[in-house]
Order: structure tokens, then sequence, then C-alpha cells
């Protein structure tokens, strides 16, 4: 028995030594929270079949026609493979001999078969025989004749005009007649310039520009024309600033209204007949999305040196079948992949092809199903507030949407829950706005018929400098009005306002959650600036004849600032109130703040030295240069004494080896 339990348990150690090599599954699915973070979710799609017995070499692309038959070309072999995805069986291949790099295929619905040859610098069409009906190179036409014809992808709508991605053309998609003739480019990308390259075309002369790197924009790298609802959508390489993918309207614009996650080496595009989007990259992951570009999720990896199935070495393109299989093809080994939807898939596609219905109940509870899989979920959150809102929950719909991060929908939700507290309460407040009338008038009449106050007594210096800066500010340099404890006093009422500004506004109006700030930094950085700019202005003045000592600058920004702190207080409740569409409210009442400050800080300082226009403008601009001056200083310092420190401790170590 002992020799029994050995044995097992010798048997259980090699078993766990043997190295294992990531199953089909690590080819994870990622969605996004509230954050923008990408994070693990279910598996939304599973590696189904894998075909390696095509030899095919080097192919660029897929098409799956009406009949649920898979087009392949197989640009290494210089041939396209008709495959049957019901039958698992080659049912034809075409063959040319111009045939040179074949990367681009289309099928219509008539069932004439697009194909895009770079290398042959031609379009050639064939039918469902595989006859050649029609080879298509360069048009005619003089505007086109200095433009490089290199077709290398190809969509085809209803009435034979052609979209075609061409290769090293920047000016857009090119789109060509049924008889050749060029119609104009589809679409453009826009040139993407660097802060560096955007600064230079502010400043430079139209000679100096010429003499400038050629900035081109982006060039497409593949195009789907959707024939259901005669929508073009393109893909394009490179940093695009969200719109790697795009949805053209029949004039060519962008339909996306907000950015679209994608990477930048986006090779693909496909469309399925309920609009789910998806698209892939060549470095092997496979993304898919809403009708409106919102994110659902992506999965797939970069292949390492095994073979695992859902991984690609590179990948070219995908399809979609009639049963919502996805297909992918490696570039390099040159083998098909299949991915099958898993329950958790579904569900999200059934609740989003209920809501496209307007059966929002069944929507909301297949949205639930989702989130029965998965709490934590983001887009199942934003589904079952999106069906609450047709249905006019709106609070339940809110709550909702602030754990999706939705701020827009949010805000959606939050007119109509005010809107209908207003009108429960729209009486009461009127009262109280006449009350409050009322009782100001009463007041005013109360001081009329008392003795006079002095100005002192009517308001504080903060007050006094908003009203009149100049006479405020010479009586703050006489000495007869402001303290330095009064000061002190705004200059912390004004940090708390500042933090509760920054941490504590309406939901829609939170930019930042407060555990994503780095408070010690908002603090130190609040007093640090602060205490640098009144000492930099302080010596600054000292050479240059200012008459006001350094109390007297201590105040003045204290003082001048108080239209600031005000407009914050201000924003601060409004921001629990105000939409969305309301937000330049708050923009205006913080733009008045801020600039009204600025003034009357200019104005302290100009009276107090008793400064020209210009000497003040020099003064300040010199100040700002002595704070830089002492922060550089300040981080050389604190590295100094950082690399200090690790040497003492380094020694002290080393002694304490010897020892």
């Amino acid at each position: 028995m002992r020799r029994l339990i050995i044995l097992c348990l010798a048997c259980i150690q090699i078993f766990y030594s043997v190295p294992t090599f990531a199953s089909g599954k690590t080819s994870y699915t990622y969605s996004m929270d509230e954050n923008g973070q990408y994070v693990k979710t279910q598996d939304a799609y599973i590696p189904n079949k894998t075909i390696t017995d095509l030899k095919l070499k080097n192919p660029e692309d897929l098409f799956v026609d009406d009949d649920n038959n898979l087009y392949i070309a197989d640009t290494g072999n210089k041939r396209i493979v008709k495959y049957s995805i019901d039958t698992n069986q080659v049912l034809g291949e075409i063959k040319h001999d111009e045939f040179k790099t074949p990367k681009g295929i289309f099928v219509t619905d008539q069932g004439d078969i697009y194909v895009a040859d770079a290398g042959a610098k031609a379009v050639f069409v064939f039918n469902d025989k595989f006859e050649l009906t029609q080879h298509n190179t360069k048009p005619t036409t003089p505007i086109f004749e200095e433009t490089n014809f290199e077709p290398s992808k190809i969509a085809v709508d209803s009435t034979g005009n052609m979209y075609i991605v061409g290769e090293g053309v920047y000016s857009g998609i090119i789109q060509i007649s049924t008889n050749n003739e060029f119609l104009g480019y589809f679409t453009v990308n826009k040139t993407i310039l660097t802060p560096m390259q955007a600064f230079q075309k502010l400043i430079f002369s139209k000679e100096q520009e010429e003499k400038m790197i050629d900035i081109t924009p982006n060039t497409f790298s593949n195009v789907f024309l959707d024939n259901n609802q005669g929508i073009v959508y393109t893909t394009t390489m490179g940093k695009s600033s969200g719109t790697g993918v795009k949805k053209h309207s029949t004039n060519g614009n962008n339909m996306f209204s907000k950015k679209i996650i994608a990477r930048d080496d986006t090779t693909d595009v496909y469309v399925d007949d309920r609009g789910i989007i998806y698209t892939a990259s060549n470095d092997g992951y496979i993304f898919v999305y809403a009708k409106d570009g919102e994110f659902i999720y992506s999965f797939g990896a970069p292949a390492q040196k095994e073979d695992i199935a859902g991984v690609f070495t590179r990948l070219p393109a995908i399809a979609v079948d009639k049963n919502y299989e996805i297909w992918a093809v490696d570039g390099e080994k040159g083998y098909l992949q299949s991915f099958t939807p898993t329950e958790y898939a579904s569900t999200i596609y059934l609740a989003m092809e209920k809501y496209e219905k307007g059966e929002y109940e069944d929507s909301r509870e297949y949205w639930q199903e989702v989130l029965n899989l998965n709490q934590m979920s983001i887009l199942a959150h934003n589904g079952v507030g999106k069906a609450q809102l047709r249905n006019q929950e709106y609070e339940s719909a809110m709550h909702h949407f602030e754990l999706s991060g939705d701020k827009d929908l949010y805000s959606e939700a939050f007119w109509e829950v005010r809107n209908d507290w207003l009108q429960d309460y729209l009486i009461i407040i009127v009262g109280i706005v006449l009350l409050f009338i009322i009782l100001m008038k009463l007041r005013g009449r109360f001081y009329k018929s008392s003795s006079e106050l002095t100005t002192r007594q009517l308001s504080a210096l903060p007050l006094m400098i908003c009203k009149n800066p100049f006479d405020a500010y010479y009586e703050l340099r006489k000495f007869r009005q402001g303290t330095f404890f009064g000061a002190s006093l705004i200059y912390l009422i004004g940090f708390i306002i500042y933090m509760t500004y920054r941490t504590n506004k309406g939901y829609i109006y939170q930019l930042t959650k407060i555990e994503d700030m780095d408070i010690n930094s908002i603090v130190i950085g609040y007093f640090a600036i602060l205490g640098l700019f009144i000492l930099g202005n302080y010596l600054v003045t000292s050479i240059n004849d200012g008459l006001g000592n350094l109390k007297q600058v201590y105040m003045i920004p204290a003082y001048g600032a108080f239209p600031a702190v005000m407009s914050m207080l201000i924003v601060i409740p409004l921001s629990y109130v105000l939409v969305q569409n309301e937000a330049f409210v708050l923009s205006m009442i913080m733009w008045i703040g801020v600039a009204w400050s600025l003034l009357n800080i200019f104005i302290g300082f100009q009276t107090v030295h008793d400064y020209t226009f210009k000497e003040t403008v020099f003064s300040l601009v010199m100040t700002v240069v002595m704070m830089i001056i002492v922060a550089v200083m300040g981080i050389i310092v604190t590295i100094m004494w950082e690399e200090l420190y690790q040497f003492i401790l380094s020694i002290g170590k080393e002694l304490f080896r010897d020892v």
C-alpha cells in the first residue's frame, strides 16, 4: 500500500513537471472598463475549425458570399480559391495568366467575382462560372493620369461602381465606374500633425513650409461595402487618433461620432447582416463593434513559436459566414481558422438586436443575462440603461449609465429626472425666489434709514477690489486695508474650495475620479506654485524699484483671486443640476472668474509697485522665469541628494558586511 501511494505521488509530480502549452482559450477576450482600460472578460469566441490542407501561400483576403462559400485570395499561389463552409470542400479555383499578386476579392449578390491585383495593376472580373468578363486597367481620365494604380483591396456597390484601395495612394479611396471611368476619390484621410509640426505650421512662412518634410496622411488598408444598406467601411494603418475604422455616408463623411478603439495596424474590416462590425489587426487581434462603433470586445493574440489555435503570426483578413462564425487566415502559415460565438457573445448580439427592433423589455432581459455572466460588464450596464431610458425608467437608467461610465446617456436620463422634479416643485421654487427678492428690498430700506456706514464697514477688501481695484489696491499700498491674517485665511479657504472643485463636482462634470488623483501632488503643487510666485515676484521687483514689500506682495494674489474662488463656489453646486448641453454655463462662469481675477492681480501689482503697464508685464514675465529656474534647481538638488543618500547607504551596507 505504501509503495502504491509513493508511486501515485511520483506520477503526479512527473505530470506537473512536464511543460504544457496554452490551449486555444489562452486567446483571452478583453472588454473595456469605465476608465477606458482593457479588462479580461468571458470568452466571446472559441476556436473551432483549423484548416491546413488548402496549401495556401501568403493569403491576403477573404470573402463570404450569399451561399456561405468562402473565397480566398491565395496571393502567393496566384489564384482565388472557392471553399464551401457547409461541406468543407474546395469548389474550385480561379487562375489567370495575368495574375501576379491577387490581394483583394469581392463577390456581388449576382455572383460576379472582383479581384484586385496590385502586381498586374488591374482589376479582374469573373462570372460565377469563373469566366473572365472584364479586365480593368488604369483609367485614362487625365486627372488620374499621374496617380499610381496598384489595386490591393476592392469593394463593389449594387450599381457596379468600384471602391479601390491603391498601394501608395494618399489621396483616398479610388472610385471607378463599371465602365472603368475614374469618378473621383470617395473619401480621404486627414493629415495628422505632431504638436511640433502644428507649431511649425503656425509660425513658418510659406517658403519655410515648402522646405519642411512632406507630411502625408495615412493610407487606407482596406475597404468593405455592406450592400444591404449601401454603406462603405474603411480601415487605416498607422496612428489615426480614433479614426482607424470608419463608417461612411454616401458623400464619404465618417458617420461615427466618437473615436473608435482600434489598433494602429488594422488590416481588414467585415460587417455581417446584423450590422456587427469586425476588424483584424496585423498582429493577430480581432475587434468587434456595434453598429454605432461602440467597442464590444476583442480577442486573439500574436503567435509565438508554438502552433496554437486562435493566435496568428500575421492576420491579413477576416470574414463572417451565415452562421456568424468568424473566419480568419494566417498570412504566413497559410491556414484557415474559424471561431464560434459562445453563449456570452450570442446573448450580447440578441440583446442588441432586440433593442434595434424596439423590444426594449426583451433587450433588458438579455442584457441582464449578460450581467449574470459578468456583473462588471460595462457593455451590459450600458445596454440595460438604454432599455430603461426608452422605457422611461430614468433614475434606474442613470444608475446603470454611471456604472458604465457613459456620461452622455447619463445626462440624457438626468435631464428627464430634473424636468419631472421641476414640474413638481416649480411653484415652491418661484415662491422662494420672490421671498428672497422681498427680503433684499426690506434689507435695503433698513440700511437706508440707519446711519451711513463707511466703505470698510459695508464690504471687505475683496469686494472693494472687484468694484474698484485701483482704489482698493492703493488703500492696501498705504496699509489702510488688508491684513496678513486675512490674506492667509483667503488662501486657506480658496484651497479648500479648489480641492472641493477638483474632487466633488457632479458626476457629469467630474472628469477624474478621486481615487485616480494624486492628492499629494495637488496639495504640494498648490502651495509650491503660490510660494514660488510670491517669492519670485518680490525678488524681481526688489531689484526693479518696486514699492511693494513682501507682505503686500503676499496679499495681492489672495484678494485679487476672489472672483475665481467665487466662480468655483458657484460652479460646484451648479454641476449637480446642469446637464451636458448646459456645460457652456459653467465654462462661462469659470472663464469670467479667472479672467477677472487675473485682471485684478495685474492691477494690484501695477498699483502697489507703482509700475507702468510695460513694467508690470516685464516683472510678471521675469517672475515666471524665476519660478522655472527655482523649480529646475530644486529638481536638480533633489536628484543629487537622492544619489548622495543611495551612495552613503551603499557604503554603509558594505561596511556592515565587512564587520
